[in-house]
């Protein structure tokens, strides 16, 4: 399962209401929308981030555990 950041969600949500004509496509929503996708990119990248120091700390933990097991 692909989780979506808030950002993301709030960009789509956006994104359905201009297109149901909730809301009319303007330069402020566009401005919104785009800080939303440059948000929704830093938080995508500190996921990554994350994610590989979780997977780096568990190749450690398991190189630890076969040091002390040997």
């Amino acid at each position: 399962m692909d989780s979506k950041s808030i950002p993301e969600l709030l960009k789509r949500s956006l994104q359905s209401h201009m297109a149901e004509a909730d809301l009319r496509e303007d330069e402020e929503t566009q401005d919104i929308i785009a800080k939303l996708s440059v948000l929704s990119d830093k938080v995508a990248a500190a996921k990554a981030k994350a994610l590989e120091k979780r997977a780096q700390r568990l190749v450690q933990e398991k190189i630890a555990d076969e040091k002390l097991s040997d």
